[in-house]
């Protein structure tokens, strides 16, 4: 089973979890903050998500928000997102050989960070993953 996960819909997942700013999703999708800027531009002409005022005076911030529409969006994703954690976590074993773990990685490699930081794969996990190199998000979707 692969499921696909588009860079758009990992900026939703992102904001739906607690993400604020185009700096804390390039963080949470360890991307430099241009692509999701341009992102972010995007899911606001489809009406995915808003910048609001947060904050008052001097402290005034503006951030994303879902709106209904993305909200219900992101939870799909979210959905999706966990079905993914569980399949990596079943097919990654401290003995796995590299070339199994290159199996994970090159369906879901620009994924994975998204779901550590969502807490969908545990830190430990890592581990196993860590001398494999990532593959770059298909912006093009």
């Amino acid at each position: 089973m692969t499921l696909k996960i588009s860079f758009r819909d990992a900026v939703l997942a992102a904001i739906a979890s607690g993400a604020e700013s185009i700096e804390e999703v390039a963080n949470a999708l360890m991307v430099r903050e241009d692509i999701v800027k341009r992102a972010v531009g995007e899911l606001k002409d489809f009406g995915l998500i808003v910048e609001v005022e947060r904050g008052f005076w001097i402290f005034k911030r503006r951030v994303l928000k879902l709106t209904e529409e993305g909200r219900l969006r992101a939870e799909e994703v979210l959905e999706r997102l966990r079905r993914i954690a569980t399949e990596v976590k079943s097919r990654v074993s401290s003995d796995a050989r590299p070339e199994e773990l290159q199996g994970i990685i090159e369906p879901y490699g620009p994924v994975l960070p998204l779901l550590f930081y969502l807490g969908f794969l545990d830190i430990l996990l890592l581990e196993s993953l860590l001398f494999m190199p990532l593959l770059a998000w298909d912006l093009s979707e």
